[in-house]
């Protein structure tokens, strides 16, 4: 009669390397015209997967150079559709076409986001409901579209959710301007978004986490003042800001097996702003 112990379903570890790939998976990335959306179409593309560039209809010729830059670098199929997140007529149609020249959709990073200029409690209602629309709820309408393709497709799959620094906290106003009031809101909402969702689609083998970017030079910071861009950077303990390398690793990690027991889960890279 066998002793069963603690350790008798204790495996040996598999190959990091045969884990670390995308070789045959369908990924859709919102917000890939450029920053931080570009860089991760460009690591999945790397890792094997086609990729669906997804931007707004008004970057649409940019977002179909960034896919024929993509598919000639790395030999992968690329498309590109101009999507508004916010309108689930205009999410409903993109995940059609997706689905129509891929077959299906294994991997997404919902990342699609917006900041508004005089963000604060005086904020104009159109410019908060606007965030609002494309920050939370945009993330809800594209991870629910395309998990139902997961779920009806019966392979399971990896979204990852674009939060921010701004989840965990209220970021150091600048200057006289106020504390920023609704984009913070937003990504706090996505926190508690992915762990909703990851909670009801493990059962069907949907893995849905988030990422915490700290300040990372991206589209976000364009138009932004020098010395608004010095003041943030004088808050990070590491003392710049963060690259698009920085993000290409947490994503790809989540979007591979290697990620593969990591369910709502937050990884948050920031250069230690947080700490404080």
């Amino acid at each position: 009669m066998s002793i069963i112990t603690a350790t008798t379903n204790v495996k040996e570890p598999t190959s990091v390397l045969a884990r670390f790939t995308l070789k045959g998976k369908k990924a859709v990335v919102t917000g890939a015209a450029g920053g931080i959306g570009r860089a991760t179409s460009m690591a999945f593309a790397e890792l094997g997967a086609d990729v669906a560039i997804v931007d707004i209809p008004e970057k649409l010729e940019k977002s179909q150079k960034v896919a024929e830059e993509i598919a000639k670098r790395y030999g992968v199929k690329t498309i590109a559709v101009g999507t508004d997140v916010s309108s689930k007529e205009s999410v409903d149609h993109m995940v059609e076409e997706v689905v129509a020249a891929f077959g299906t959709i294994d991997v997404v990073h919902s990342n699609a986001g917006i900041g508004a200029h005089g963000d604060g409690p005086d904020m104009d209602l159109e410019h908060w409901n606007k965030m609002l629309s494309v920050n939370l709820t945009g993330v809800m309408l594209v991870d629910t579209a395309c998990a139902n393709v997961m779920k009806a497709h019966k392979h399971g799959g990896s979204i990852i959710n674009t939060a921010s620094l701004s989840a965990h906290i209220i970021n150091p106003p600048y200057k006289d301007a106020p504390a920023i009031t609704c984009y913070t809101t937003c990504k706090a909402g996505v926190l508690h978004l992915t762990k909703s969702l990851a909670l009801n689609y493990a059962k069907y083998g949907i893995r849905v986490n988030s990422i915490s970017p700290g300040y990372i030079w991206s589209g976000l910071h364009q138009g932004l003042p020098s010395e608004r861009c010095d003041f943030e950077e004088s808050t990070v303990p590491v003392g710049h800001f963060g690259s698009l390398d920085d993000v290409t690793g947490p994503v790809a990690l989540l979007a591979t097996d290697l990620g593969a027991y990591m369910v709502g889960t937050d990884i948050l890279f920031d250069g230690g702003v947080t700490i404080y």
